[in-house]
């Protein structure tokens, strides 16, 4: 997407004449490559040449696989995003199979930071697997029309929400808190990062769930 390639990446990312013999690098190697240096140094440190620095070639070896960074993010996130399952209708309630795929995004999100904002952007265009997957997921359920879109765009801002304030300092018993978050403070240390997370995931089936019993007895699908 636009705001993952820089001003400065655009003479870089405009592909080269491909002369000579093709070095001898293969997709996987490139794309894992890539991976490598967006878990270490996070999106923002990752370029062509840098790229090129990481596989140990000269700048023009990538030139060869991939046109510019923009091609090269969708191979890394055609990769991440294929790397997560969507369980069949017959392995278990709606309730798990969504927890399953949304578990598998955040794992993704979670090993590679600053990627969020790429996958969600693929998620919506280009490589609509899950987000097709999530969507038969709460058809199943019983959602209809309207609600199957508001559905998803609360999990969907959720799920990539989060990733924009992981960063965010919270308080500590040094601060010069309030009364109320002075006396609440002493319970983070205990909490991890998966409870944040699976507080949200809990909270959002449970709210699923609520407009469910709201409405009228849901229809099943009928099974082809």
């Amino acid at each position: 997407m636009e705001s993952a390639i820089t001003a400065n990446e655009a003479s870089e990312d405009s592909s080269p004449s491909r002369r000579g013999k093709a070095p001898t690098l293969t997709e996987e190697q490139i794309v894992d490559a890539a991976l490598a240096i967006i878990r270490a140094e996070g999106l923002d440190a990752l370029s062509m040449r840098r790229l090129s620095r990481q596989l140990g070639r000269s700048a023009m070896a990538a030139y060869w696989y991939v046109n510019d960074k923009r091609e090269l993010l969708d191979l890394v996130s055609q990769k991440l995003l294929s790397e997560v399952s969507v369980p069949a209708p017959e392995s278990g309630p709606w309730e798990d199979r969504l927890r399953s795929v949304l578990t598998g995004i955040d794992a993704r999100l979670h090993d590679h930071p600053g990627i969020a904002a790429v996958l969600l952007e693929r998620m919506t265009s280009t490589d609509r697997r899950l987000m097709n997957g999530i969507v038969e997921i709460l058809l199943d359920a019983g959602f209809r029309d309207g609600d199957v879109f508001l559905s998803y765009a609360m999990i969907h801002t959720y799920l990539f929400g989060r990733y924009q304030i992981v960063g965010l300092a919270l308080p500590e018993a040094t601060d010069d808190l309030e009364d109320t978050l002075a006396g609440l403070v002493a319970n983070l240390p205990g909490l991890r990062g998966r409870d944040f997370f699976n507080f949200g995931v809990d909270t959002i089936i449970a709210g699923l769930r609520a407009r469910l019993a709201a409405t009228t007895t849901p229809r099943r699908r009928r099974r082809k």
